[in-house]
């Protein structure tokens, strides 16, 4: 890696390098996540019905949220994370007969997907761990994982907001969290808003059309966390 490429292995916000924040991963978002609800939804929002010849490769995968349920319906599954504590507890709750899902440590930046193009890429609630700069590399990299006309999926905090309006709306929406998850959450999100890289959805819908990808549908209920469900309509040099 050259001396001037961004480090996506060193700490950035919350410390997810740390085993006792990756073994309280669960615990806590599950207080206000349903693993296996997001997982069926995800799917619905793709119209995807039938994914049983279908491979998938889950950038910042975590503790498996998706990857495990993904393996249970999809050919073949890449579950991939810069955390090596993480990826430890998602391997402690998959079945050692489940052949078809293979956990890999790197990140958006280092992943070299060595096997044959995937029909899915996916990132969740990962992709704000990158500067804008590298965010845009990242989604070229992305381009070539994937297969001729191939989906991305972006879930991730996006501001869909205007500027001007970052106090009253950045303020409201921790407050309406802390609601949801109680107090102890609240300085995880701080952190998220003051240490992390969340950007702008003007900005991040131009990265994806500059990286070869036709937004095909969005949705943002809060304003805050968004989805994509994007093709691959041409391939990128990169």
């Amino acid at each position: 890696m050259p001396n001037w490429q961004y480090d996506e292995f060193k700490h950035c916000g919350v410390d997810y390098a740390k085993a006792e924040q990756a073994e309280a991963y669960d615990e806590r978002h599950q207080k206000f996540r349903n693993y296996e609800q997001e997982f069926h939804d995800m799917l619905d929002f793709l119209d995807l019905n039938d994914t049983r010849e279908m491979s998938l490769i889950d950038l910042g995968c975590g503790t498996g949220a998706t990857a495990i349920y993904a393996a249970q319906s999809f050919e073949r599954v890449y579950a991939v994370d810069v955390s090596e504590v993480m990826i430890v507890q998602a391997r402690r709750k998959v079945d050692a007969s489940q052949t078809n899902l293979t956990f890999i440590q790197a990140g958006f930046l280092t992943y070299e997907h060595a096997d044959d193009p995937v029909d899915l890429v996916m990132t969740k609630v990962a992709f704000h761990h990158l500067p804008d700069f590298w965010k845009q590399i990242a989604l070229l990299r992305m381009n070539r994982m994937l297969k001729s006309q191939g989906l991305l999926y972006l879930h991730d905090v996006v501001f869909q907001f205007e500027p001007q309006d970052y106090i009253e709306r950045i303020s409201g929406w921790i407050e309406g969290f802390v609601k949801v998850t109680g107090e102890k959450f609240q300085p995880e999100v701080e952190t998220h808003i003051r240490d992390e890289y969340s950007t702008f959805g003007w900005i991040l819908e131009q990265m994806l059309d500059k990286a070869g990808f036709a937004i095909e549908q969005s949705r943002s209920p809060d304003g805050f966390i968004t989805e994509y469900a994007c093709r691959k309509v041409r391939a990128v040099e990169i």
